[in-house]
């Protein structure tokens, strides 16, 4: 019995490490705020001032770039990929009472 309870241990472990990492990783790796923008300097400044007005006036007339396709407004659990999911999730949980209820091996233990 005392080799079962080695193992049962050693799994109690590694899943308190995982949760550990699962509950500490996410806040320690996440962004800080994004640090304030340079203030211009004189000389990019002179640049602007240097370029013609028609240039500019060239470039705000200039056709904005293809905007990508809207994602869509359906909820996942709506769409035919969430479908698929729920239909496996629903039938893992299935078969998984059901080889509970019907297990062959009968042990004192249960």
């Amino acid at each position: 019995m005392t080799r079962y309870l080695r193992h049962d241990r050693l799994l109690a472990g590694i899943l308190a490490l995982v949760v550990g990492l699962v509950l500490v990783a996410p806040p320690a790796f996440a962004a800080g705020p994004a640090p304030d923008p340079r203030p211009i300097t004189a000389a990019a400044a002179a640049m602007v001032e240097a370029v013609p007005a028609t240039t500019l006036a060239q470039a705000a007339q200039a056709p904005p770039a293809v905007a990508p396709p809207p994602a869509g407004d359906k909820p996942f659990l709506k769409t035919t990929k969430g479908v698929v999911a729920l239909v496996l999730l629903g039938g893992v949980l299935g078969y998984t009472a059901y080889a509970f209820n019907n297990d062959r091996v009968s042990s004192p233990q249960r």
